[in-house]
């Protein structure tokens, strides 16, 4: 059975600091859990610590939250709240994986060719400067276009 740091001084009857200074001196092995703290084996405690104290274990107080349902998690139990936080995190994930194809997917609408005759006003005929352009047949007519020629 794996224990916190709080239970291990309570079954050793050692300090706090005696314990950190056991795990950094490599005379007691721990793990560390899902949540980032350290646990102690019983049988650890036992090898380093000898005989543990006899504490009474109080049953767990019930739930101030009653009816949230409580979620299996293999690292743990996992509440509604988590839940909620995971499952808004995966939506805003998916928002951004959908923007990323919009992006790979983005086709420009058509556009206007570079050579496409310009349309004179209604009714009136083009002016004696302005030439009528001709569409592009190849890519030399295109760099003549923008060459000037």
């Amino acid at each position: 059975m794996l224990h916190t740091i709080t239970e291990a001084i309570a079954l050793t009857g050692k300090s706090r600091r005696t314990i950190y200074n056991h795990c950094d001196q490599g005379r007691l092995s721990y793990s560390i859990g899902p949540d980032g703290r350290r646990y102690f084996d019983t049988s650890e405690l036992i090898r380093v610590y000898g005989p543990l104290h006899a504490v009474a274990h109080r049953e767990s107080p019930e739930s101030a939250q009653v009816c949230t349902p409580e979620i299996a998690h293999p690292d743990g139990p996992l509440t509604e709240a988590t839940a909620l936080r995971l499952i808004a995190a995966i939506e805003r994930l998916v928002e951004i994986e959908e923007k990323k194809l919009l992006l790979l997917e983005h086709k420009p609408g058509s556009r206007p060719e570079l050579n496409a005759p310009t349309t004179p006003n209604q009714g009136s005929e083009p002016e004696a400067g302005q030439n009528k352009r001709k569409k592009a047949e190849n890519f030399a007519d295109l760099l003549s276009v923008l060459d000037g020629n």
